[in-house]
């Protein structure tokens, strides 16, 4: 009989091998993508024929999601010209439609939610050599590759004390280890308060998530928007103040908290489409925007950026620039349902505190987050799923917690389980 769960395992540490690779060999990883996403597909494709995947809500949301994910990436086979578009195309740009949306229907099923949350612990070991190979803070890196341990530091409350202790650890990683990104300090706040809501009196905190959740949904759109009419810029706004210097003396760099970083970048892609009358659809799975990066000196950027800027730093902008409005509505809608559904219709702080962590993410898909084939994207969707997860949503308190601490049975800093 076929382990199921060794396929997860699999898919999990797969995802590893690029940003490992990259480590070490700073440079071009589509081979490594090639090589580990591919049989990583297949696996999903098996699980989600195989399995009854019944107890999931949102299903045609879901699924409006991937074809119009599919219909982007048809339409890169269609704009396809040079080698770049190729290898674009068949790396990124499977992985980015087809590959991470549809481990949203995994992360929607209880027999796989509890094993993906432990071999993310056993993947940790893999994620620390990490910090022997290049000092990257981009994705591939240390602290972004840790942070896909977000849902098992979610779990905090359930978790005896030696886990807890392990958990404050991998969440001071995350923030202090690099603190010039400022992403992580963000999500690192954002882990903290949720954490915090389980000891304070729930209805009190349950009303504060529903308007949170509705804050960090509507308002980058609205901010969005004035941006994007030239009414207010909410990127400058920082200028208003001090600088409020980070230094990384190890990196021997200097960030400043509050400086303008995307805002180019912004422009760059809204002017494209513009231009090209693409804003509705986007300009597909090859789509190109003109970068000042192309005529940059230093011969790798212009490598890179030759024939335009394929990608941006910002999940949400990569969708426009992709899928275009319509893109971005079909994932904000993802959003907005998983969210809705973890937050309004669960009988658990787990999945709660689950769900005001995905709303965040919409926020911070304006600023960072691109979606690239690495362990911290797939953690991403797979939230995605488990919050439209019918089962662990109706599960009370003791439920949650006999579920959650079942699949970290035999994990090296626990001997035993009190229920």
């Amino acid at each position: 009989m076929i382990d199921k769960i060794s396929f997860i395992k699999f898919i999990v540490l797969a995802s590893l091998v690029p940003p490992l690779y990259f480590s070490f060999n700073p440079g071009e990883i589509i081979i490594p993508t090639l090589l580990t996403m591919y049989p990583s597909l297949l696996l999903i494709l098996v699980l989600i024929y195989t399995e009854r995947i019944t107890l999931m809500d949102e299903k045609k949301t879901v699924l409006i999601f991937i074809l119009y994910g599919a219909f982007t990436f048809a339409r890169g086979l269609y704009d396809a010209k040079s080698f770049q578009d190729w290898t674009n195309l068949l790396s990124i740009s499977v992985s980015n439609f087809i590959f991470f949306p549809l481990t949203i229907y995994l992360g929607a099923h209880k027999k796989f939610a509890g094993p993906f949350i432990r071999i993310l612990l056993i993947a940790i070991p893999m994620i620390f050599i990490l910090t022997l190979g290049r000092n990257e803070s981009g994705p591939y890196g240390f602290v972004k590759t840790l942070s896909a341990t977000f849902p098992f530091l979610l779990m905090f409350p359930y978790l005896n004390k030696k886990l807890k202790v392990f958990v404050v650890l991998i969440l001071f990683l995350i923030v202090g280890y690099d603190i010039t990104i400022r992403a992580s300090l963000m999500y690192g706040f954002m882990i903290i308060l949720s954490l915090s809501t389980y000891y304070i009196k729930r209805n009190e905190m349950l009303v504060l998530f529903k308007i949170l959740r509705r804050a960090f949904l509507f308002l980058p759109l609205f901010f969005a928007f004035l941006g994007a009419t030239g009414t207010f810029n909410v990127f400058n706004f920082g200028e208003n103040f001090d600088s409020i210097e980070l230094v990384n003396e190890e990196k021997n760099q200097e960030q400043d908290l509050l400086v303008d970083s995307r805002s180019g970048i912004f422009d760059d892609v809204h002017t494209a489409l513009l231009r090209k009358n693409s804003v509705l659809f986007g300009l597909g799975g090859v789509g190109k925007t003109k970068t000042f990066l192309t005529k940059n000196s230093n011969q790798v950027y212009r490598k890179i950026y030759e024939e335009g800027r394929r990608a941006t730093e910002a999940r949400i902008l990569n969708y426009y620039q992709w899928g275009g409005v319509i893109g971005v509505f079909f994932y904000f809608s993802l959003i907005l349902r998983a969210s809705y559904l973890a937050i309004y219709r669960s009988k658990n702080w787990y999945m709660i505190t689950l769900g005001l962590f995905v709303s965040f993410g919409f926020v911070m898909s304006f600023i960072a987050d691109r979606t690239i084939y690495n362990l911290n994207t797939l953690s991403s969707f797979f939230m995605l799923g488990m919050c439209l997860n019918r089962e662990l949503r109706a599960m009370n308190e003791r439920e949650i917690k006999t579920y959650l601490r079942t699949y970290l049975k035999g994990y090296s800093l626990i001997k035993k389980y009190e229920t």
